[in-house]
């Protein structure tokens, strides 16, 4: 490994247990792409550290076929990689739709190539070496304002799979394991999409309907929670019990706790 990469991971403990590494839903999801296995591993146990899901990679192809099935909240992303630039794997990204929160780690920290960075799409830009210190502050910064930002919009040919349930936002429809279906309206759809693209995240009252293309101000309507009991009522309809996948979050709005796994079909 580099040793100024892993100068500032060094000057603290790893504190990291077995239950921390038993990933649940609810936790944000950290992903780091980095050629550097050494760097890897104690970026690794750091994050753990935090209560946060992680996964590293090493390749970007591995990257993109792990973004079949779930995204990130946040992804650390290292500017120089084997056979490709990490500038162009981000506007790659960026391109095809992608939305999560991306940090570039690079030695390279001159003021335009920091900029340059941040025009090709990433949230953050951190040299190296770097103090683990400041690399968990940025991330959970990065974490906080995914709380607040709505994810991407759901592509048309887009499938999810919610704990058993198979849901196609195309289609207007929702299917349970055993195959009992409940058809759904657009504002449906819409509404169990958004929360799919934000599995385990809390969403504000507002951004829940502007997700349904409601124009109505949340502090002084309940047609969100009208909208709310009836998406229950129709995943109840597929699979008993299944409505209480939508958490109310006292004083804030709505999350989806579900594993939520995407592709397309």
């Amino acid at each position: 490994m580099r040793p100024a990469d892993a100068a500032g991971l060094a000057a603290a403990p790893v504190m990291s247990s077995g239950a921390e590494r038993q990933a649940t839903p609810a936790k944000p999801r950290v992903w780091v792409l980095d050629d550097d296995t050494e760097l890897l591993q104690l970026l690794q146990e750091r994050l753990l550290s935090c209560g946060w899901q992680v996964q590293t990679f090493e390749r970007p192809d591995a990257l993109k076929s792990a973004l079949q099935q779930v995204m990130p909240h946040v992804l650390l992303l290292n500017r120089r990689l084997p056979g490709t630039e990490g500038l162009e794997l981000l506007q790659e990204l960026r391109g095809s739709g992608y939305r999560f929160a991306v940090l570039m780690l690079s030695a390279l920290a001159e003021p335009e190539q920091r900029i340059e960075g941040l025009e090709c799409g990433a949230d953050d830009y951190l040299a190296k070496p770097f103090l683990w210190r400041e690399l968990q502050l940025r991330l959970q910064r990065l974490l906080d304002y995914q709380q607040l930002r709505p994810p991407q919009k759901v592509p048309e040919l887009e499938i999810f799979r919610i704990d058993g349930l198979r849901f196609e936002p195309a289609q207007l429809r929702l299917q349970g394991p055993e195959g009992q279906e409940a058809a759904l309206s657009r504002g449906d759809a819409s509404l169990l999409g958004f929360f799919c693209l934000g599995p385990g995240l809390t969403f504000e009252r507002d951004q829940l309907l502007q997700a349904t293309g409601s124009l109505v101000n949340s502090r002084s309507s309940r047609s969100l929670d009208v909208r709310i009991s009836k998406l229950r009522k129709l995943l109840d309809q597929c699979h008993p019990g299944a409505g209480n996948l939508i958490e109310s979050v006292r004083g804030r709005g709505y999350r989806l706790q579900a594993n939520v796994q995407r592709g397309v079909g």
